[in-house]
């Protein structure tokens, strides 16, 4: 049986709007990059790291991708401290490729990596998703906030690429082709038609995400790519799409 995860964020809602034909598995990053691996599920929308870590594995539907525009909304650090003065940070242990991002950002910016402290001890927080953008309503528990997206394009002028959408290597193509054909669907019918049910959510949609995958995010992607290659030792992966 053919099965896609689905991150259970607001950002997938225009992916999977019309998104019928297949099972659908519901996780936090961490998870559904696990269950992809592991061969649970055949595709899903995952960190964009998995596919760095493991490109044997994955193929990319070309032209969808969940990206910022500048500032993403819903990555961000929550500090008590102005960044520059931050030491330690906890993490969240949700996402991968938004904490290789904090790590980039640090060292680019800093030349040192913050240490990893549990909550109740750090000067720093990193959240990611609908957490995120529900903490912002709080400016009096953390007075200091920083958008990672915003923070890579101080850096680059380009979108920052979070998560692709993978398919394992082994899946039916034919399903994989299926696949992509619904979700370009959905992502056209949200737009046209849906939008305005998610009221609250307009701004975010229309201006935080972008959903595509053009030349300037496969840019972004070689940069980060680099970055992790050098970081671990690591050859730089081919981006392979399916066909």
């Amino acid at each position: 049986m053919f099965k896609v995860g689905k991150v259970s964020y607001v950002n997938t809602i225009p992916l999977f709007h019309k998104l019928k034909s297949f099972p659908i598995i519901e996780g936090v990053p961490s998870k559904l990059v696990k269950l992809l691996r592991d061969g649970e599920i055949q595709a899903g929308i995952v960190s964009s790291v998995e596919y760095f870590f493991f490109p044997e594995k994955y193929l990319i539907l070309p032209n969808i991708s969940i990206s910022s525009k500048g500032s993403v909304c819903s990555v961000k650090l929550f500090s008590h401290k102005p960044i520059e003065e931050i030491k330690n940070v906890n993490i969240t242990s949700a996402s991968l490729t938004s904490r290789y991002l904090l790590y980039y950002i640090f060292e680019e910016k800093f030349g040192f990596l913050p240490e990893e402290k549990k909550l109740s001890d750090a000067e720093a927080i990193l959240l990611i998703g609908d957490e995120a953008m529900e903490n912002e309503r709080y400016p009096y528990v953390y007075p200091y906030v920083y958008d990672l997206g915003e923070e890579w394009y101080k850096f680059h002028k380009l979108p920052f690429v979070f998560a692709l959408f993978l398919v394992r290597r082994d899946a039916d193509k034919d399903f994989s082709k299926r696949l992509y054909k619904e979700i370009i669907e959905s992502l056209n019918s949200f737009f046209k038609e849906a939008i305005n049910n998610f009221k609250e959510y307009r701004f975010y949609f229309t201006n935080c995400i972008d959903y595509s995958l053009k030349e300037e995010h496969l840019r972004s992607l070689d940069i980060f790519f680099e970055y992790l290659s050098k970081k671990f030792r690591k050859g730089k992966p081919k981006l392979e799409f399916l066909k």
